[in-house]
């Protein structure tokens, strides 16, 4: 059978994409290429789609490398480039030597399946309307594992109605629109039956949904739906603007018994009245403080993250202090920090105030140590106490296997002779013992 490859930059939603295509591939007779270390030992595919992003500059140089690594190590293959670069900039794609196919984001559920199909003479793949606008639903979060048979990325929502004024994502994504709920709970019940124990809601804006549908629905109904449905074990939500932690989706997650995973991302992006106004956010430091202060009292062990970018344009020593000075008294367990980027049409480009890159980049090694204290600090907290977690696919190099707590944690839980294979895929209680820089160990309570 002709093997594939897709490598996946950028967001969870882009990963979300990345498993539609992988489950089309599938139905029409394709299997993964062996994988190997990278891009330059994986065994040589048929056909190569890389799904790019476009979030800053940095992610447009990262997807032109891949793609003339993997045209160097796959010579023989169909190559193609999908995602938002594509979307946003088809032409800075075509200047990389061989790649045979430009599919824009729009078109990529039909055409790249249909590119591949081609190229081998297979039957193209159902049309992308059987099975919903955003596509297949099996795949795994790429983040803890290849073929980690355990996390499912499910897209519920798509695009953005804000319009920050350094985000590109808008004009590549479109407007906020919603996967419909019947859909969804139809997808949730069929990860469940394939074998996925947790199932991530991802989105551009995932809050956002339902406010597109008629008749209207909020994140929150859909959630109370979603949890009764028989044999789920958990939810996660993906990244949420603070404007919608609502008060319903925050006793929810405080009364759900722990069918959602008590951790959310919400973006601050900046920690300074100021530069939020410049950035054209739609709150102010107070507002963000009193959503994560809330969640931090009534959701008992919450884990919460913030993105937050350095450097835009005009930002002041007195302004990043702020920034620093507000996530350090905050309750927030870690952060993503990013350096600002111009991207083309976004009306942030073109303001006064270029911070010099030497300043951003030492502004953002501040920012991580402060992020990693923040880590240590919050997983410090619970050592001697219990949590539940899901045991991973995976043995980490020091011999346990890897688990995922239902507020974030990371750990390896020590095995006691026990055979791994009988305590993978499980939700299981796991009393945390040990912490040490970014290395947290448990053991398994109770499991047989």
């Amino acid at each position: 059978m002709p093997t594939y490859r897709i490598v996946t930059l950028g967001c969870k939603l882009n990963q979300a994409d990345s498993a539609a295509l992988e489950g089309r591939l599938r139905l029409m007779g394709f299997k993964r290429a062996v994988e190997g270390g990278d891009e330059t030992t994986e065994d040589a595919a048929d056909v190569v789609i890389v799904n790019t992003c476009t979030v800053t500059a940095n992610a447009d140089r990262e997807a032109r490398q891949i793609l003339r690594r993997l045209r160097g190590a796959n010579p023989n293959a169909v190559v193609i480039a999908t995602g938002c670069y594509a979307e946003r900039e088809p032409a800075g794609l075509r200047a990389v030597p061989g790649i045979d196919h430009i599919v824009s984001l729009a078109r990529q559920l039909e055409e790249v399946p249909a590119l591949a199909a081609l190229a081998f003479g297979f039957d193209p793949a159902p049309p992308a309307n059987d099975l919903g606008r955003f596509g297949a639903t099996e795949g795994c979060d790429p983040d803890f594992g290849p073929g980690d048979r355990t996390r499912a990325l499910l897209k519920v929502q798509d695009g953005c109605d804000l319009r920050c004024s350094y985000c590109v994502i808008p004009s590549v994504r479109g407007n906020s629109r919603s996967e419909g709920p019947e859909i969804v709970l139809a997808r949730i019940g069929r990860l469940v039956e394939a074998g996925f124990r947790e199932i991530v809601f991802t989105g551009v804006n995932t809050g956002d949904y339902g406010r597109d549908l008629d008749p209207p629905l909020s994140l929150s109904k859909l959630l109370k739906r979603a949890i009764e449905i028989e044999g789920l074990g958990r939810l996660r939500l993906n990244s949420l603007e603070p404007k919608t932690v609502t008060a319903e989706l925050v006793e929810l997650l405080a009364g759900c018994s722990g069918r959602i995973a008590p951790h959310l991302q919400i973006p601050l992006q900046s920690g300074c009245d100021a530069v939020l106004a410049r950035m054209r956010r739609p709150y102010r430091t107070a507002d963000y403080a009193r959503v994560v202060d809330t969640l931090r009292r009534d959701v008992p062990g919450i884990a919460l993250g913030a993105d937050v970018i350095v450097g835009f344009p005009g930002e002041t020593d007195d302004e990043f202090e702020a920034t620093r000075r507000f996530i350090e008294s905050s309750p927030l367990n870690y952060l993503h920090v990013f350096s600002y980027s111009p991207r083309p049409g976004t009306s942030a480009a073109s303001f006064p105030g270029h911070v010099d890159a030497t300043i951003v980049k030492g502004r953002s090694a501040r920012l991580r140590r402060l992020g990693e204290d923040l880590s240590l600090r919050f997983r410090h907290s619970f050592v001697g106490k219990v949590r539940t977690a899901l045991t991973l696919r995976q043995i980490r190099s020091d011999g346990r296997l890897r688990a995922l707590t239902d507020n974030f944690i990371d750990l390896g839980c020590d095995l006691e002779g026990r055979d791994p294979t009988r305590l993978m895929n499980r939700l299981l209680d796991v009393g945390i013992t040990d912490v040490a820089g970014s290395s947290t160990v448990g053991t398994l309570v109770g499991a047989a």
